[in-house]
C-alpha cells in the first residue's frame, strides 16, 4: 500500500500537470467574473478634460473675492455649456459662464460656484460667496491617469472593475478561457434527485455540490455522469469523452473496497498513476493520474471528504488561489488528531466557532453555517478555547 503523501508535496505534483489555460477576447457585458490575463493600466485620463462638478457658474476664483449676500459680486454672464457640448471660442475670465455638471469648463475659468448660491439677473448674476480656486472643479485625471496601474493580472473581473473599463473606451477585454471539466460520480448505491429512494440508496449530493462550486468558480462544467461500480462503463466514459476536456474529476470507488474501481480503471486505460492517498482527514482516498496527457482527479464517495479536497487540491487546479486567516478558537475541540484533519467552521471578525459536533465525512448538513476549514496538524492533542488555529476559507 502507498504511503500518503503530504498536502503540500500533492499540490505539487498536480501544479506541474495542471491544464495549460488559453485567453480569449470577450465583450464586457459577458466578461464578468473571468479572470484577467495581464496587468492593466489606464491608456488615457478620464476624464479628458477639466468638468464641473455641479450645476451653476464657471467663475475665475478672484473675481470672487469678499462676496457675501448682503454684498454680491455681479458678473456678466457670456455663455451657457452643457455636458458634451465644446466651447470652440476663448472667454473673458473676467465674466461667468452658466455651467451644467459634467460639462467642460472653459480654458482661464478655474472654479464653479454653485447654482444655489447665485441669483441670475437680466444677462448678470449675483454671486453671493467666495469661493477659493478648483471649488467644483473635476480635474481633467481626477478619476484615472494615462499609464495609472489599475487592475492586476489573474483579477476576477466584477461589475466595478468592468465598468472602469468601460469608462475607458473599451467594448472587450482579453481574459482566461475558463477550464473545460468533466464530473463523474461512481456508485450503483447512489439515486439521482427526483426519483424514488430504493431500499440502501442514498442521493447524490456530491454531484451538484462540485458542480456548482465549479460554476461558481468560473469553470466551465462540460458534463455530469452518474455512473454505477462497472470497470467498463467508467472506463468507456473516460475514453469516450478525456479529449474534450482538460480536466476530469471523479468522486467514489477510490479507496480499498470491493467495490473501489478506479484504480482498475486507471490500470485498463493505462494512465499514469502521480499518487494514492493524501496524509489529511477527511479525504485520504485521493487519486491523481494522467491519461492522454489530461489531468484525472479522483476523490472520495464521502461527501465532506470531496469536498475538502476539492477545496484543498481540485481548486487551486483550477486557478483558485487558497485564502487562510488566522483566528481564536471560541469553544473546544475535544478530539486528538493523530492524522492532519481538516474541522469545517466559522470564522468571523479574527474569532473560529464549531457551529456542529458533527463532524463524519459522510456528513453534509454540518456545513450549512461554516465558511471554513480548520487546519490542524498532524499529531495535535485536543484543543481548547482560546487556542490560535489557522483556517482555510471555504
Amino acid at each position: 500500500m502507498n504511503k500518503p503523501i503530504e498536502l503540500e508535496e500533492a499540490l505539487k505534483w498536480l501544479m506541474k500537470h495542471r491544464p495549460k489555460q488559453k485567453t480569449i477576447r470577450l465583450s464586457l457585458e459577458n466578461a464578468l467574473s473571468h479572470r484577467l490575463t495581464e496587468d492593466f493600466y489606464a491608456p488615457m485620463d478620464v476624464p479628458t478634460f477639466n468638468r464641473s462638478a455641479m450645476d451653476g457658474y464657471a467663475v475665475c476664483a478672484s473675481f470672487t473675492k469678499n462676496a457675501t449676500k448682503d454684498k454680491p459680486v455681479v458678473l456678466q454672464v457670456v455663455k451657457e455649456i452643457v455636458a458634451g457640448i465644446k466651447v470652440e471660442e476663448t472667454l473673458d475670465n473676467h465674466h461667468a459662464v452658466r455651467i451644467m455638471t459634467g460639462a467642460p469648463i472653459p480654458d482661464g475659468f478655474d472654479a464653479v460656484v454653485r447654482q444655489e448660491d447665485t441669483k441670475i439677473g437680466e444677462g448678470n448674476v449675483e454671486i453671493y460667496t467666495e469661493v477659493v480656486p478648483y471649488t467644483n472643479y473635476g480635474k481633467r485625471g481626477e478619476d484615472m491617469q494615462a499609464g495609472e496601474f489599475l487592475i492586476k493580472k489573474g483579477t476576477r473581473l466584477t461589475p466595478v472593475h468592468l465598468g472602469v473599463l468601460a469608462s475607458l473606451g473599451l467594448s472587450e477585454v482579453e481574459v482566461m478561457k475558463p477550464l473545460s471539466v468533466g464530473l463523474v460520480s461512481i456508485g450503483s448505491e447512489l439515486a439521482q434527485a427526483g426519483t424514488p429512494l430504493q431500499y440502501g440508496q442514498i442521493y447524490n449530493s456530491s454531484l451538484t455540490t462540485l458542480s456548482t462550486r465549479l460554476k461558481e468558480l468560473n469553470v466551465q462544467v462540460a458534463f455530469t455522469h452518474q455512473l454505477a461500480d462497472e470497470i467498463a462503463l467508467v472506463r468507456a466514459t473516460i475514453k469516450k469523452h478525456i479529449q474534450d476536456i482538460d480536466l476530469l474529476i471523479t468522486t467514489g470507488g477510490v479507496s480499498v473496497g470491493k467495490k473501489d474501481i478506479m484504480h482498475d480503471v486507471m490500470s485498463e486505460l493505462d494512465a499514469k498513476r502521480l499518487f494514492w492517498r493524501v496524509n489529511l482527514q477527511p479525504g485520504t482516498p485521493f487519486l491523481a493520474s494522467t491519461y492522454q496527457e489530461k489531468l484525472i482527479l479522483s476523490l472520495s464517495g464521502n461527501p465532506f471528504a470531496a469536498l475538502t479536497t476539492f477545496e484543498l487540491l481540485v481548486k487551486p487546479v483550477c486557478g483558485r488561489d487558497e485564502v487562510r486567516k488566522e483566528g481564536m478558537l471560541t469553544s473546544d475541540f475535544p478530539k486528538a488528531s493523530k492524522r492532519r484533519r481538516f474541522v469545517r467552521a466559522r470564522y468571523q471578525e479574527g474569532k473560529v466557532s464549531l457551529p456542529t459536533s458533527k463532524h463524519a465525512s459522510s456528513v453534509l448538513s454540518s456545513l450549512l453555517d461554516c465558511n471554513c476549514l480548520i487546519d490542524i496538524p498532524e499529531g495535535s492533542p485536543p484543543l481548547e478555547r482560546g487556542t490560535w488555529v489557522q483556517v482555510v476559507m471555504l
